[in-house]
């Protein structure tokens, strides 16, 4: 069953590889083959599956929803912070555009950052292990920062690997917003505001490893 979301399309897309731009652990993504600026992503549901049931005890027992995070995020866009994408969060925040059948089993829509040849806009990741922290990359997870700060969206942390530089100088959070645990305690302000703060503690971190690792590339090279 799907969570309470939209439907993108009434009519079912074919997908392929070619229209491959990602893949994860629970999910691959694919450029939407009637719009450009869009994205599927579709649930890896046997592997989810196998995952859970290798684990043993009572993994064996969970919902393979449980670890979609298709269902996870569709779930995490009902909250007041990204109900409504406008004004700041159009800066970091991917719309949700609803849920698409394909060939490949339900997906969801959402915003494609690409660059001039269509290809994905770069990950944080990559671009500080090619060219370290730069101002820009400096000035744009400040803002990111202060978004998450100001308008606490409930998720998990957010990994470099899972924020890409928009081609408008923005950081945009595109794999983070699902998560399977602590949505009772999420309304308790004092667990809240702890938990901001965490995220902006393991990015800052993160970045910083990164950068290190960086720098002692070139001095090497």
């Amino acid at each position: 069953m799907k969570y309470q979301c939209r439907q993108f399309s009434s009519a079912s897309v074919q997908l392929s590889d070619s229209q491959l731009i990602g893949m994860g652990n629970r999910r691959r993504v694919f450029v939407h083959p009637d719009h450009s600026d869009l994205c599927i992503k579709v649930a890896r549901v046997a592997h989810i599956r196998r995952q859970l049931d290798e684990r043993g005890l009572t993994y064996k027992l969970m919902p393979t929803r449980w670890r979609d995070d298709n269902w996870l995020e569709a779930k995490a866009y009902q909250q007041p912070a990204l109900s409504q994408i406008s004004g700041a969060s159009q800066n970091h925040i991917p719309t949700l555009h609803g849920w698409q059948e394909t060939s490949l089993g339900i997906g969801l829509v959402f915003d494609y950052y690409h660059q001039g040849d269509g290809k994905p806009c770069p990950n944080l990741l990559d671009l500080i292990l090619s060219q370290g922290v730069t101002a820009d990359i400096k000035g744009a997870v400040g803002e990111l920062s202060g978004y998450i700060l100001e308008n606490s969206p409930w998720m998990r942390h957010p990994g470099p690997a899972n924020i890409v530089f928009g081609g408008d100088g923005h950081l945009k959070l595109i794999d983070c917003m699902g998560t399977f645990n602590m949505h009772v305690v999420r309304y308790i302000p004092a667990i809240r505001k702890r938990r901001r703060q965490r995220h902006i503690d393991y990015l800052h971190a993160a970045i910083n490893r990164l950068h290190e690792q960086y720098e002692r590339a070139a001095a090497i090279s």
